[in-house]
């Protein structure tokens, strides 16, 4: 029984056109390939009889007409046919015993009568080829067909499982907390999807193709020798349930020397993390002795795991061994001795056994494939059935621009990991005005900044805007008001156009250059080798990590918002670069609330007021100048942080007001 959650991923694709295509297709290629073994055998058994029978007088009554023309010498009790074709099979079979022997020679003679050049020797031998020929061009073309209508239904199944993880992304607040990042929703966005995508691709070349493959092997080989089948199929089923039991033995010895070597590279890895601690205490001999045994001790359980893997036992070969010796001596005795059998039966009773082999390995393989993808599948619903932590109550409101304040009553916010970024936080931010929030965290900065514009909600507590509650708010009004330039989304790879537009129809391109201009990224801009037009981004054009602000500061002013959210750059910059975002961030605070994430001096001095964030509180909250006087974690926080070793500004003195 196939897993739960990938038989839901099954159902997702419905009783669709080209799933059923698909499923037919493979049936078809599964036919030919029976189509094309037969040909062989009919091939095989050609070059074994050389068109040569010896046939029982009696028999000779009622034979067709045109085998009188293929007489070559009468003997008292027997007629030697020669240069017949494939008349052989059909003279040895016409009155054997075994009625699915006798079918297939009245069906061989009814292809006789069709096609006269199976009755000679060169004429068969070309219609064999001619027609193994057309099966294998079919082959191909069917094959081609298949993949291409699989490839194109699985892939359209997993864009949809990806649109449906993107979708979600919408709805969860915490992913968009920048230094939490994506990487979980990648992670199944990438990896889980992928496996169920594989997954249904082993399952569209199982089922029916190798099915049907199976069984039309299964029943050439019982038409062709039942009790010779069934003898040969019960000694491998009986010698592969032996051997796994022999084997069972190597496996753990492979599995315990890959634990051991496992666990000796992480111990060599943690030797190589402790040379600073090994520099400090002037302790390098008792280092290297360590390292040696550790070494020493991986080399060792390295050895044992390549010796170990893939290793057949002593006993497995033997039994292996005798197997094989065992199936192929009843073969011979049925020839050489009974004369049971011909060489051409042998060949193709032993092809089609062998044959089965993969069927029956793409089965097991595709079982073990499904339930690696079942749990991919499940992690993909799970992650779909989260409920969503941005919720707009009903009969929300328009939110119109800061007027007053943006107030933070009793707040409280945890991480995804459970980590407390915000405790209790009850805050007033004045409109129209810069304010700096400083700390030590960085999370729990970004944390105040992002519930602002409603990227996330605080799990106790609320934030208002004028007195009104955000989630009593559409959040397409609070997102209108506020705009946020953060370093961990500047660009994306699209042209610099797109990236300031965003698409909009209604940002044109005079209007885009007036955002640049106001921004100061006009005139590099310019000089890029396309323009406005230069794809830019993680896989475009470079831009400095100064020039990535000022086009994320152009996008903000774009959008026109009242509240403005800027994550300065941690890097250092050139003084001129310097001059160009401060006058970039006063032209953008006029009538404006101005929230700053600083890593600059001066735009702390610049600050109306600073909000001091320690371990989750708002430690003390005034102008530069105030805190500066009554805070010490505020001035140990600028010596630290703010000095001129840490910002590269010349003066980390006293603050102004």
């Amino acid at each position: 029984m196939q897993a739960e959650a990938y038989l839901r991923v099954k159902k997702l694709l419905g009783a669709g056109r080209s799933p059923m295509t698909a499923r037919l297709l493979g049936a078809c290629e599964a036919l030919l390939v029976l189509a094309l073994l037969i040909v062989a055998g009919l091939f095989a058994a050609l070059m074994a009889s050389r068109g040569e029978i010896s046939i029982a007088k009696p028999v000779t009554e009622s034979l067709p007409s045109w085998t009188l023309s293929r007489q070559v010498g009468d003997y008292d009790d027997y007629i030697v046919y020669g240069d017949s074709g494939l008349f052989p099979l059909i003279g040895a079979n016409l009155n054997s015993s075994n009625p699915i022997h006798r079918l297939g020679a009245r069906l061989l003679e009814g292809f006789t009568r069709v096609l006269p050049p199976l009755r000679n020797n060169l004429g068969a031998l070309t219609t064999l080829l001619a027609v193994g020929l057309i099966l294998i061009l079919l082959l191909a073309l069917v094959a081609k067909a298949r993949r291409a209508v699989v490839a194109t239904t699985v892939a359209d199944l997993a864009a949809n499982l990806r649109n449906q993880i993107h979708r979600q992304m919408y709805r969860l607040g915490q992913s968009s907390l920048p230094t939490e990042g994506v990487g979980p929703v990648v992670n199944i966005w990438t990896r889980e999807v992928n496996d169920v995508r594989d997954a249904l691709v082993a399952d569209f070349d199982v089922v029916p193709g190798m099915i049907v493959l199976g069984v039309g092997l299964a029943l050439l080989a019982l038409s062709t020798s039942p009790t010779l089948t069934l003898f040969l199929a019960s000694l491998a089923l009986l010698v592969y349930l032996i051997s796994r039991v022999m084997n069972r033995d190597a496996r753990t010895n492979y599995d315990a020397a890959l634990r051991d070597s496992s666990v000796q590279l992480c111990l060599l890895h943690e030797d190589l993390g402790l040379l600073r601690t090994v520099r400090t205490y002037g302790v390098e001999d008792y280092d290297r002795k360590r390292f040696d045994e550790h070494l020493e001790r991986y080399r060792d359980a390295d050895v044992r795991r390549m010796l170990a893997q893939g290793k057949v036992s002593t006993g497995a070969a033997l039994l292996y061994g005798a197997a094989i010796a065992t199936g192929l001596g009843l073969l011979g005795y049925n020839i050489l001795v009974k004369d049971r059998i011909s060489i051409a039966t042998m060949i193709i009773l032993v092809a089609t056994l062998a044959g089965l082999a993969v069927p029956i390995l793409q089965w097991i393989r595709m079982r073990q494939t499904i339930r690696h993808a079942n749990r991919s599948a499940g992690e993909i619903f799970e992650f779909l059935a989260r409920s969503p932590e941005l919720h707009q109550n009903v009969g929300a409101e328009f939110l119109p621009p800061l007027r007053r304040s943006i107030v933070l009553d009793d707040v409280t916010l945890e991480s995804r990991s459970g980590r407390l970024l915000l405790d209790k936080v009850s805050l007033e931010i004045p409109a129209v005005g810069r304010t700096a929030i400083v700390g030590v965290d960085e999370d729990s900065k970004l944390a105040l900044a992002c519930l602002i514009p409603r990227l996330i909600d605080p799990q106790g507590g609320k934030v208002l805007i004028d007195g009104r509650d955000l989630r009593d708010m559409t959040l397409e009004s609070v997102r209108a008001q506020s705009a946020t330039v953060l370093q961990a989304d500047l660009v994306f790879t699209d042209t610099i156009m797109a990236n300031i537009g965003l698409g909009d129809s209604r940002n044109t391109l005079q209007r885009v250059i007036e955002a640049a201009k106001t921004a100061h990224a006009h005139f590099f801009i310019q000089e890029l080798p396309h323009g406005y037009d230069t794809v830019v981004g993680p896989l475009g054009h470079y831009l400095r990590p100064d020039e990535q602000l000022r086009i994320a500061l152009a996008r903000a002013y774009l959008h026109d918002p009242s509240i403005l959210i800027v994550e300065e750059l941690p890097s250092q910059i050139d003084d001129e670069v310097k001059l160009l975002l401060d006058d970039t961030l006063a032209r953008l605070s006029v009538n404006r609330t101005v929230i700053t994430i600083p890593h600059r001096l001066s735009t702390i001095r610049s600050a109306d007021n600073i909000i001091l964030l320690h371990n989750g509180r708002v430690e003390a909250f005034g102008t530069p100048s105030k805190l500066q006087a009554e805070s010490k974690l505020f001035r140990h926080i600028l010596y630290t942080e703010f000095n001129e070793y840490a910002t590269g500004e010349i003066e980390a003195g006293r603050v102004s007001a």
